[in-house]
């Protein structure tokens, strides 16, 4: 009897973490989900720190991301896929959107540019650690 009451804490604990799990479920159900972000290009956003080896952890709203309208300023992550790699998701932030001009970064060709209808252009927060709009061009909106 006595080992029951030493193991009350334990229970306890289990029990309050266990009461968790269907909050938790149906937050994944409807819309949300979590994600880790690795990289250096949106540094100091995401990973302030280069010299360690974690990722900052990030909460989605995915039910948000359909119904948002984007803005200038607004970090996508899981928004679209790498160009090249359409496996691959990329964070990045909106510099600019439809109908905007964009003054571009080498190693993109030109300039500046006119956005066309649809699409975005999007750079990581640590210019020299991203590749991004300047190395591909203008993004899709999804």
């Amino acid at each position: 009897m006595s080992q029951f009451f030493s193991s009350y804490p334990t229970i306890r604990t289990c029990v309050g973490i266990a009461s968790w799990i269907p909050v938790i479920i149906w937050s994944l159900d409807h819309g949300y989900s979590i994600n880790s972000v690795s990289g250096r290009s949106m540094q100091p956003t995401f990973n302030p720190d280069s010299n360690k080896l974690t990722r900052d952890i990030v909460l989605l709203n995915r039910q948000a991301a359909i119904s948002h309208k984007y803005k200038r300023g607004d970090v996508i992550l899981n928004g679209f896929s790498a160009p090249d790699d359409p496996d691959k998701v990329i964070t990045k932030r909106i510099i600019a959107l439809e109908g905007d001009t964009v003054f571009t970064l080498p190693p993109y060709p030109d300039k500046f540019l006119r956005i066309p209808n649809g699409h975005c252009w999007v750079e990581g927060d640590d210019v020299y650690h991203s590749k991004d709009s300047n190395t591909f061009g203008p993004v899709i909106r999804k």
